[in-house]
Parts: structure tokens; C-alpha cells; sequence
């Protein structure tokens, strides 16, 4: 039994919940006797954009979280402040966990093209997707994209439970 390390090369390809060619339908529980009824499902039709997500590594996961949220307030006074920036942390996990994407556009139905650029979080550096991107994802989208790179840096109960079964 072990656990399943890690890869943060692989990538995960998601179509966002805001995407008109994702819905949920309802889809026979067995397509061969319809008297089992159906069941809702999540069905992605042609057109959809797709992105591609990287997990983040342990450095950059401790950089996010640790930057989440700030302290003030002086020694010996009673008001101390918590400041918490969630739209920025969302903001540095999409930079860092976006890899890619197909089939994005702009309003005139233009591509996108998917470019990088360098950063150095830590002494270590990165290839992050380049702000000129991630200014055309809107904040909803942003938190969106965040959620689901974070949830992949994690290894989840369902790959503990499959590693200890191999």
C-alpha cells in the first residue's frame, strides 16, 4: 500500500460549467433495457472550449496558500485585521496551473493562442500562462479554473484507495 505520487507534467483537460456546450442530460442507466430509466449526466457537445490543467507542486501550492492571507494590527492594540485575498490566490493557481486550452475564442470568433511567460516564485522558475491570457478569463471562470487545479494538486482519497488496492 502507498500512496500515488504527484505528476505535476500530466495534465487534466476541463470543460468549464459556464460552457454553453456542457449541460446536464438526462442518458439512459442501460441503453439496452430503457424500463431502467435514466439518469442525469454531464454531456459536453461540439464547440466546447477545453483547458488543460497542470497540478501545482508542493512549493507553489505552500507560495499560494501561505500569500491567502495577511495580518495587521500593532502590538498591544486590540484591533487586528484579517485580510484575505481569494480572488488573488484564484488568480496565482490558474496562472501557475493553466497549460493550455482548445478551441477559445475571442467575440469575433478569432483563436485565442495559448502563450507563456517566465516567473520565479521562490528562486524557482516557471512557465505561467502569460497575463494577456488570463485577462480574458473573467473572475468566474478564474475561480472556476482555480477550484479545479487545486483540487487535481491533491492526491484525493479515491487515488489512496486505488493505490492500496494495486
Amino acid at each position: 500500500m502507498a500512496l500515488i505520487a504527484l505528476t505535476v507534467s500530466d495534465t487534466v483537460e476541463y470543460v468549464s460549467d459556464l460552457d454553453p456546450a456542457k449541460s446536464k442530460q438526462p442518458v439512459p442507466i442501460d441503453p439496452a433495457d430503457p424500463s431502467k430509466g435514466t439518469t442525469m449526466k454531464e454531456v459536453v457537445g461540439d464547440g466546447a472550449t477545453v483547458f488543460l490543467l497542470k497540478p501545482l507542486d508542493v512549493f507553489l501550492m505552500g507560495y499560494i496558500y501561505d500569500n491567502a492571507s495577511t495580518l495587521s494590527g500593532k502590538q498591544g492594540d486590540d484591533t487586528v485585521g484579517i485580510h484575505t485575498r481569494v480572488n488573488q490566490t484564484n488568480i496565482d493557481a490558474v496562472r501557475h496551473g493553466l497549460a493550455g486550452f482548445r478551441n477559445y475564442a475571442d467575440r469575433n470568433g478569432n483563436a485565442i493562442p495559448f502563450k507563456t511567460q517566465k516567473a520565479v516564485v521562490n528562486g524557482r522558475e516557471y512557465d505561467v500562462a502569460h497575463d494577456d491570457i488570463l485577462k480574458t478569463l473573467g473572475i468566474r471562470l478564474i475561480q472556476e479554473l482555480a477550484d479545479k487545479v487545486k483540487e487535481i494538486s491533491e492526491v484525493s482519497p479515491d487515488e489512496e484507495k486505488n493505490s492500496a488496492r494495486s
